[in-house]
C-alpha cells in the first residue's frame, strides 16, 4: 500500500470517529460547546480528505455523470439562503445572526457530512459506525431512563423536558434515522450476498430496533416516531411478502427464502408487541381520525390558537375532549399551509416564523410552530427552498435506485423516511436543520458511483 493510499485511510478513519462523538451528542440538550468543537475540527479533516481525493482524480470521474445532480441542488440553497437576505428579508438582524451561527453550522456540517460519505463509499461496512454513534446518544437516555424506572417500580415513566433529549421530537429524529440506516443497510448486505458474512449486523440492526422501539413507548410515549417505524416495518412486511411469493413461483423453496421468511414473521411479531403496549398507553389512536375530522375545521374551532398555553380543546358531538396532540398537530399544520400561500417567500427566520406570521392574521395567537419541519421550513424560507431540498431526496432516491452501488437500498430508505420525519416532526431547535443538512449532504455522497469501479473502468 503506497502512501497516497494510506493518508485517506487515515484521514476517513478520523473523519468516522468525528462522527460518531457528532451523532452521539447532537440532539442532546446543553451540546452547543462540544458539537461546535467537533464540527470545525471535522471540516478540516474533511477538506482535506475531499482534496486529496480531488487531486487523485477519482473525484472527478465520480462527479462526471448526473450523479451531480443532488449536489448542484445543495450548492442552490445555500445560494437562495444569501439572496433571501439580500432581497427578502422580512427581518434582516434575525436573519443576518442565523447566517453567522445556525447557516454556518449548516456548512460545516455539510462539508463534514460529505467527506464522511466519500470514506463510507470506499468502505461500505464503515457507515455502522454512523449508526453506533446515534445508537450511543439514545443509550445515554437510558442511563436516565432506568433510575427512574426503579424508583417508581414502572416500565412507563415519560419525562418530556427530564431527559437528555428535550421533549419528544429529539427521541423521535435519532430514533427514526438510526431505524431506517439499520433496516437499509440490512438489506443492502442481503441484497449483495454479504450478510452471512457480517451476521453481526442482524443483532446489532436487532438491538437498535428493540431499543428505539421501547423508548418511543416507555420513555416518549411519542406517537409520531412510533408511526413512522410502522410504516417502515409494514412497506417492508408487504414487500417482502411479495418478493417472497414471487420466489416461491420462480425458483421454488431455497435456503435465501427461508432467511426472508424468518426475518418478516420476526419482524411482524416484534412490530406487534411494541403496537400492543403503545395503544394499551396512547389511546389517541383509537380517536386518530375523528379527531383530525375536526382539527383540520380550524375555523369552526379556533381553540388551537391558544391552547399550547390554556390547553383548552374542542369536543365531539358525543362530548368528548379530543386528544390535545392530534387536534394541535392537524390544524397548526392546516393553517401553516394556509400562510404558505399567503407569504411563500417567507420570512427567511428559521426559529417561530410561523407565530411571527399567523400574528398578521390572528392578534395574540400563541404557536410558536406547526409540528410539521417541511411546513415552518417553507415559511422560513419560501417554496423554492422547500423545492430544492424535496429535489434532493428525490433525485438522490432515484438516482440511488438506478445504481448498482453498495447503497441502493439504504438511501431510498434514508431518504423516504427523512421525508415523512420531517412531514410530521417539529424543528425543535435549530439543530435539527443542521441535521437535516448533515443527512443531505450524506445521501448525496452515497448515491455517487463507486470510485473503485471508476478507477478500475
Amino acid at each position: 500500500m503506497n502512501g497516497t493510499s494510506v493518508k485517506p485511510d487515515w484521514l476517513g478513519g478520523g473523519l468516522i470517529f468525528f462522527n460518531v462523538v457528532l451523532l452521539a451528542i447532537w440532539a442532546i440538550k446543553d451540546t452547543i460547546a462540544l458539537r461546535n468543537i467537533v464540527l470545525v475540527l471535522g471540516t478540516i479533516v474533511s477538506i482535506i480528505y475531499i482534496v486529496n481525493r480531488w487531486r487523485t482524480g477519482s473525484l472527478k470521474r465520480q462527479l462526471q455523470s448526473v450523479h451531480v445532480l443532488p449536489l448542484i441542488f445543495t450548492g442552490l440553497i445555500f445560494a437562495w439562503v444569501v439572496i433571501h437576505f439580500f432581497f427578502f428579508s422580512q427581518d434582516p438582524i434575525s436573519q443576518l445572526q442565523e447566517l453567522k451561527s445556525t447557516w454556518l453550522r449548516v456548512v460545516l456540517a455539510s462539508i463534514l457530512a460529505w467527506g464522511t460519505g466519500l470514506v463510507i463509499l470506499r468502505k461500505p461496512i464503515w457507515i455502522h459506525y454512523l449508526w453506533l454513534g446515534i445508537l450511543l446518544g439514545i443509550m445515554a437516555v437510558y442511563a436516565q431512563y432506568i433510575p427512574k424506572a426503579l424508583a417508581k417500580n414502572a416500565l412507563f415513566v415519560p419525562d418530556y423536558h427530564g431527559y437528555l433529549f428535550e421533549g419528544k421530537i429529539n427521541g423521535v429524529l435519532v430514533g427514526t434515522l438510526l431505524i431506517a440506516g439499520l433496516t437499509g443497510t440490512v438489506l443492502d448486505l442481503f441484497r449483495r450476498q454479504q450478510l452471512t458474512a457480517h451476521k453481526w449486523v442482524l443483532l446489532f440492526w436487532f438491538l437498535g430496533v428493540v431499543i428505539t422501539l421501547y423508548s418511543y413507548v416507555f420513555i416518549y410515549d411519542t406517537r409520531n416516531g412510533f408511526g413512522l417505524a410502522a410504516i417502515l416495518f409494514a412497506t417492508l412486511i408487504m414487500s417482502g411478502g411479495l418478493w417472497v411469493v414471487k420466489k416461491i413461483i420462480t425458483k421454488g423453496a431455497t435456503k435465501e427464502l427461508a432467511i426472508v421468511i424468518i426475518f418478516i414473521v420476526g419482524l411482524a411479531i416484534l412490530a406487534s408487541i411494541f403496537t400492543y403496549h403503545q395503544i394499551q398507553r396512547n389511546t389517541g389512536w383509537l380517536t386518530l381520525v375523528e379527531d383530525a375530522k375536526i382539527a383540520v375545521q380550524v375555523d369552526r374551532f379556533p381553540q388551537w390558537q391558544h391552547s399550547n398555553i390554556n390547553g383548552e380543546v374542542p369536543k365531539t358531538d358525543t362530548g368528548r375532549a379530543v386528544v390535545g396532540n392530534t387536534y394541535e398537530r392537524v390544524a397548526w399544520a392546516v393553517v401553516g399551509v394556509r400562510l404558505i400561500g399567503r407569504h411563500p417567500l417567507g420570512t427567511g427566520v428559521l426559529y417561530i416564523s410561523f407565530n411571527k406570521l399567523l400574528l398578521i392574521d390572528y392578534p395574540g395567537a400563541t404557536p410558536y410552530a406547526t409540528h410539521s419541519g417541511w411546513i415552518d421550513l417553507t415559511l422560513s424560507l419560501g417554496v423554492p427552498a422547500l423545492l430544492l431540498m424535496w429535489g434532493i431526496l428525490i433525485s438522490v432516491f432515484y438516482l440511488s435506485t438506478k445504481s448498482k452501488g453498495p447503497f441502493r437500498v439504504t438511501v431510498p430508505i434514508m431518504a423516504g423516511m427523512i421525508f415523512l420525519l420531517y412531514l410530521v416532526g417539529e424543528l425543535n431547535g435549530k439543530h435539527a436543520v443542521e441535521i437535516l443538512f448533515y443527512w443531505f449532504a450524506i445521501l448525496t455522497a452515497l448515491q455517487l458511483p463507486q470510485a473503485s469501479k471508476i478507477d478500475h473502468r
